[in-house]
């Protein structure tokens, strides 16, 4: 039998311990870009003003599903850096029995949901938080509730209110509240854009007895506000555009919300010297100009089809593509190391066979 030269064993040994760390680097690399692309921004908008308005007490749960939110009208005035809501709603007890419990608007936290995109609300922008039932201004009171669904990261203290319903009535709530629009992010990959953003959170309107049978939107471009500085709105709502008093109209009917019917607006851009905190009109005169908005003959007006943006659209900027490239710098390089011990290798193994 033959046998084989000892330092052609050598070699192949010599060989195998190459080929197996040339192995072990390539599952390095590509484990290392794989955790590089997994851990990608999420999309989606970001610091956004918004709101969350739910029941959700264990105390009170005999209440849920009972009392049905019959319609409500939204009344959104956009400013830049800010907005100002006035939402009123019309809820019906739908059993013969009398029941009493908590609503409440949480002060601050997080929301992060959504469905094929991520929505990150921030509650802590709202102010001025007031609320009647009918005529009657409510008080409000601050105190502990639990989290709710998609609800995460949300201060213990909620704004709370007790209501009460005989047996099928019927009763109108208005709330009225201004959030900070200003820091919004709109997100997608590794691009992107600061604009203004707004949420309003339909979805917590899923507590209620299903379905809403309707509901009406009127959002209104303030402060020269223009057309073209929205850069989206949600679609789902057909909304329809006056120009001559800037504003827009929606509607939808018979729904149970979800994450895909919230309202999301990105519009203007964002200011780095706003400061909340000091509104120039202040929140009465703004409260008086979205109570004059609210009770306009808005139905009577004509409204045009527009073509808007989708809200999450990320314009790609030299930023984002600079960041691409440094993001993806360390793995190019990788790859260019082991392409270049392959070669090496290769190239052993060749000089060595032309040896035997």
């Amino acid at each position: 039998m033959k046998k084989t030269p000892p330092y052609y064993q050598e070699n192949k040994r010599s060989n195998s311990i190459s080929s197996l760390w040339c192995w072990v680097i390539l599952c390095i690399l590509f484990f290392n870009q794989q955790h590089v692309f997994a851990n990608a921004a999420q999309p989606g908008v970001w610091n956004a003003g918004g709101s969350v308005f739910t029941m959700l007490y264990p105390e009170d749960s005999l209440s849920f599903k009972k009392i049905q939110m019959v319609n409500e009208h939204i009344y959104i005035q956009l400013y830049k850096g800010y907005a100002v809501v006035k939402g009123e709603y019309v809820f019906k007890n739908t059993t013969d029995s009398t029941w009493q419990f908590k609503m409440g608007y949480p002060v601050n936290g997080i929301y992060r949901g959504g469905e094929s995109k991520i929505n990150q609300v921030h509650i802590d922008g709202l102010n001025q938080f007031k609320i009647k039932s009918g005529n009657n201004w409510l008080s409000l009171l601050e105190q502990p509730n639990p989290e709710y669904g998609r609800i995460q990261n949300l201060s213990e203290n909620w704004k709370v209110w007790e209501m009460d319903f005989k047996p099928a009535e019927e009763k109108k709530v208005s709330v009225y509240f201004i959030v900070n629009t200003n820091d919004g992010l709109i997100r997608s990959g590794y691009s992107t854009n600061n604009y203004n953003a707004f949420i309003y959170l339909l979805e917590s309107g899923s507590i209620w007895k299903q379905p809403i049978v309707s509901g009406h939107f009127y959002i209104q471009l303030m402060d020269g506000l223009k057309l073209d500085y929205v850069k989206g709105i949600s679609d789902g709502f057909d909304f329809r555009y006056n120009k001559k008093y800037a504003i827009f109209a929606g509607s939808k009917s018979n729904f149970s919300p979800t994450p895909k019917d919230n309202l999301i607006i990105t519009y203007y851009k964002r200011d780095k010297l706003f400061q909340f905190n000091k509104i120039p009109p202040g929140a009465a005169a703004l409260f008086a100009a979205i109570d004059t908005f609210s009770l306009q003959p808005l139905d009577n007006l004509l409204f045009d089809s527009v073509e808007l943006g989708n809200p999450y659209t990320v314009e790609d900027s030299l930023f984002s593509v600079l960041s691409l490239v440094i993001i993806l710098f360390p793995v190019a390089i990788g790859l260019l190391v082991v392409w270049m011990l392959i070669w090496i290798i290769r190239k052993r193994i060749k000089a060595k066979e032309k040896m035997l």
